[in-house]
């Protein structure tokens, strides 16, 4: 699994409301706000190029759990 932390300035409200829809779209798990995961690590590259470039930031993670 693949994690996905971004972060959208406040006035950029409908830019985070637009990603997250598209992020429940392709079937992503929301574990906190701004923070995602998923399996397919390239559908959440194209979603972490989107934020860049539309000002914010984005980090993927790789997902590893050390205890459970």
């Amino acid at each position: 699994m693949s994690v996905l932390i971004f972060d959208i300035p406040r006035e950029m409200n409908t830019i985070e409301k637009r990603i997250n829809r598209e992020l429940h779209n392709i079937g992503a798990e929301m574990m906190q706000h701004s923070v995602w995961r998923l399996k397919e690590v390239s559908e959440l590259m194209k979603i972490a190029i989107e934020i860049k470039k539309s000002g914010g930031r984005a980090l993927i993670l790789e997902e590893r759990f050390l205890f459970e």
